[in-house]
């Protein structure tokens, strides 16, 4: 029992495992980077999804270099005179950080010692500084402000498609430390709130500002593979949309006093250029879907930074979070076994695809439910692996159901009705083990059919007129067993042996005793089908064929015989001896028994089981060749 419950499952197992193994693989590319290029597209997608509706961020404040500026002062860079004024125009409305987006390593006379002194007299200011990536490619802040808390580093870690979706927080080379510009800003703004970078919850070694624990980011966290995760980095969430976010003002209309000094109060100001011919500009997300061109300014990124830390501060907004690699690959395992359990069970080709379209759907509303509440899961390899598993473990089973079928249908040929045939199918896993018939016991009725003088007109016949002639009898005979159920068994030269009743086992009387009424209602139809081919022979001169056939019912044992080469399905038991027997038998049966074409003998196990619809002659019970009990026969003489 327990052996063939193993042997049931043995397909499913098979196809279970494929799936997983299928879902193994999409893990094992994912790790190499090959979905990265993707999944960022859609991470790109959602965030242009959440972020739809520009909320203005009234506590940062963009001043920016235009074209028309540089045209219109006459000067680049700007010297440190025409610095100093704009800087006296801001500090005049009180706001609470400066950050300069420009390096200012080098003086620009004139006004460079008014300039210094302005510097070092007012903390409010930050001007950055280029860490690089090795000391060559560094760039220095003013050197009257180095040593100090009023540089900042401006570097911000780039994608490999080009793409700021990270910013830094600290920077260390192993010699060199610094702070980013936006966390410089941030601070200063914070401050009057009474907030301070603290220890971070739980890990102590992360930075918590307010409620929030920055955890910093690493080669491999989220859909990243290799990353560069050099500092100290956190996702960007870029919150309310594209830049227009930030009020802005072009220098012009600083150093003319075209500012709302209600604006300017208690602002962090992010001082930089946005110019054609002074290119400081990034790809975001929100330009990745645009027309070709069109780019960040690098000030508006750092206004991203400042705004994203200070919310985190005074309202707790979180960064994006992501499970860890563990987490997201069971997330696509499970989804990889989900699908191939629907394999499992769905054959229909409609049906699956429903599915397979729904779960998609299921997965993006999920993936998307997530986003909206600051979580990133994998989206592109769990839908290949839902796509991948499904179609695998289908096609494994679809190749094995059409092996078991081409199998049963090699076994019965053209020899079963389709009725018949789609029974064997639908109840295969009653009789099929392993891919191959199980023997069983079952009760069935057996016909036996057999020509008595075939010679006087085989001998009128040629050859091929004689093999023409059996070929068309055979098949006008086989014709009428398959539409009453029944299953040719074998052929004996002009003889056949039919079965009633398998290859799928009777439960039940009923479905035995209606075994016994196909097998007596084919066997008068094929005597009707003698009468009326001697009636054609009478009409050429050709002597009478006379039909013999035997009918029984009983227990036998249905299985395959022979070799793996060739093997057919046959019925073994006594009842087959007493159906042959049946056929062969007439010399001791009385003249008024014999009919002139077909003469049909019955065993009582099969008359037994039939309604009073025939009449039968009681023959007697006869002592048959090779039986040592008397059989009861009854000669079947028509229906009522």
């Amino acid at each position: 029992m327990i052996t063939d419950k193993l042997e049931q499952l043995r397909a499913p197992l098979i196809g279970l495992t494929l799936g997983l193994i299928a879902s193994l693989i999409v893990i094992g590319l994912r790790g190499t980077g090959i979905f990265q290029f993707v999944e960022l597209a859609n991470y790109d997608i959602y965030l242009r999804l959440k972020e739809q509706q520009t909320v203005i961020e009234p506590r940062v404040i963009l001043v920016q270099t235009v074209e028309t500026d540089i045209q219109a002062l006459g000067e680049w860079p700007l010297t440190d005179a025409r610095l100093t004024e704009m800087f006296e125009k801001l500090l005049a409305h009180d706001p609470r950080a400066i950050g300069v987006d420009l390096y200012r390593d080098i003086p620009v006379p004139p006004g460079s010692e008014e300039l210094n002194s302005l510097l070092t007299n007012e903390s409010r200011i930050v001007i950055i500084e280029k860490f690089g990536e090795d000391s060559s490619k560094h760039v220095a802040g003013p050197e009257v402000l180095r040593g100090t808390e009023q540089i900042g580093f401006a570097d911000v870690p780039v994608d490999d498609d080009g793409v700021v979706r990270r910013a830094l927080l600290f920077l260390d080379d192993g010699e060199n430390f610094s702070v980013s510009l936006a966390l410089r800003l941030s601070m200063l703004y914070l401050a009057k709130e009474g907030i301070t970078p603290q220890q971070g919850e739980p890990n102590p070694e992360h930075i918590r500002l307010g409620p929030v624990t920055l955890k910093p980011f690493e080669a491999n966290d989220a859909v990243y593979v290799n990353a560069d995760a050099r500092g100290y980095q956190y996702l960007l969430d870029y919150y309310g949309g594209s830049a227009e976010r930030f009020k802005t003002y072009s220098l012009v209309e600083v150093l003319e006093g075209r500012i709302e000094p209600d604006l300017i109060k208690d602002s962090v100001i992010i001082v930089g250029v946005n110019a054609e011919s002074v290119k400081d500009e990034f790809l975001t997300p929100f330009d990745r879907f645009t027309r070709r061109g069109q780019a960040t300014a690098g000030i508006a990124i750092h206004g991203y930074e400042v705004s994203q830390l200070i919310r985190a501060a005074l309202k707790g907004d979180t960064p994006v979070q992501f499970l860890s690699n563990i987490y997201e690959n069971l997330w696509i395992l499970l989804w990889g076994v989900v699908a191939a359990l629907v394999g499992l069970f769905i054959r229909s080709g409609l049906r699956l695809s429903l599915f397979m379209i729904t779960g998609l759907l299921l997965l993006l509303v999920t993936s998307s439910f997530a986003f909206y509440n600051h979580w990133w899961l994998p989206v592109v390899p769990v839908a290949v692996a839902w796509l991948t598993s499904a179609g695998l473990v289908t096609a494994f089973l679809s190749g094995h159901e059409k092996q078991e079928k081409k199998y049963l249908m090699d076994l019965f040929s053209k020899n079963v009705s389709a009725e018949v045939a789609d029974e064997m199918w639908k109840h295969r896993s009653n009789f099929l083990k392993g891919g191959r018939l199980e023997p069983s016991t079952m009760t069935v009725t057996v016909l036996f059919s057999d020509l008595a003088n075939f010679t006087p007109v085989a001998e009128r016949l040629s050859p091929t007129e004689l093999m023409d002639w059996l070929n068309n009898y055979m098949e006008t005979m086989t014709g009428l067993v398959i539409k009453h159920g029944g299953v040719v068994d074998d052929y004996y030269g002009d003889a056949i042996k039919v079965n009633f009743g398998v290859p799928v086992p009777r439960t039940s009387a009923k479905e035995i005793q209606q075994d016994a009424i196909n097998a007596i209602r084919c066997a008068l139809a094929m005597r009707r089908e003698m009468e009326q081919l001697n009636a054609s022979y009478a009409e050429d001169n050709i002597p009478p064929i006379k039909m013999r056939m035997g009918l029984a019912t009983g227990s036998v044992v249905a299985g395959c015989l022979g070799s793996a080469e060739r093997m057919k399905y046959t019925t073994i038991g006594d009842v087959i001896n007493t159906a042959a027997r049946l056929e062969s038998y007439g010399k001791e049966i009385p003249e008024e028994f014999i009919d002139p074409y077909c003469q049909i003998m019955v065993a009582a196990s099969t008359v037994e089981q039939l309604p009073d619809d025939f009449n039968f002659e009681a023959v007697g019970t006869l002592q048959l060749k090779g039986k040592s009990q008397g059989v009861d026969v009854f000669a079947l003489m028509g229906k009522k």
